[in-house]
């Protein structure tokens, strides 16, 4: 499944460009990107069928921190690098803290793909309410782990059946710097990845 097509949620770009308060004269010679907008990264959408309960779900997750709120790429030649909302300061190491929101969900059909099986014995509800999280960082060819720091529950309590959940996921990662690649990764309760996400900014 790693090689599955994953739906960018980048189509605002071009409206989320007049939102940032980038001067002519500052990056005459560079094109500007938005990047975030409210401090929230849109990272893309997956979609699920379980199996045998044959029933359909998908998972949409962004990376959210006040960090992110106006962040811009700036793209010279083949170069590109990434300034803050406020100063327009080079950004070189990600927030020491991320969150990530996911939600997981049954209720609307989002994503036109053939979705991926995922086979469990476990309710939809069940699955849902019991996913598993961890962050992956690049350095290279070294990588790391990072568990959650704080796996929290937005919206209707865990012990109330539903279709629909949504986490907000915090890590700790300490300083990382930005051409490091950082990715979620997303697991079922019996430790299956289900899929990841990848956190691209540069």
């Amino acid at each position: 499944m790693f090689g599955r097509r994953r739906l960018s949620v980048r189509k605002g770009t071009l409206v989320l460009l007049a939102s940032l308060a980038v001067t002519t004269a500052a990056f005459a010679q560079g094109k500007i990107q938005a990047v975030a907008i409210n401090g929230r990264v849109p990272l893309g959408i997956e979609s699920f069928r379980l199996v045998p309960a044959k029933t359909n779900f998908y998972l949409m997750a962004s990376a959210e921190t006040q960090d992110f709120i106006g962040l811009a790429r700036v793209i010279d030649g083949k170069k590109s690098y990434l300034v803050t909302g406020s100063r327009r300061q080079r950004v070189k190491f990600y927030p020491d803290q991320l969150h990530f929101r996911l939600t997981a969900s049954a209720r609307e059909d989002l994503v036109r793909d053939t979705p991926f099986d995922t086979e469990s014995k476990l309710t939809l509800e069940d699955l849902l309410v019991k996913l598993k999280f961890r962050v992956k960082i690049f350095h290279g060819l070294q990588y790391r782990y990072v568990e959650p720091e704080s796996v929290d529950e937005i919206g209707m309590p865990p012990n109330v059946p539903y279709d629909e959940r949504i986490y907000r996921i915090g890590f700790k990662i300490g300083k990382v710097p930005i051409e490091d690649r950082v990715v979620m990764e997303v697991f079922s309760p019996a430790g299956e990845r289900l899929c990841k996400f990848h956190l691209d900014l540069l």
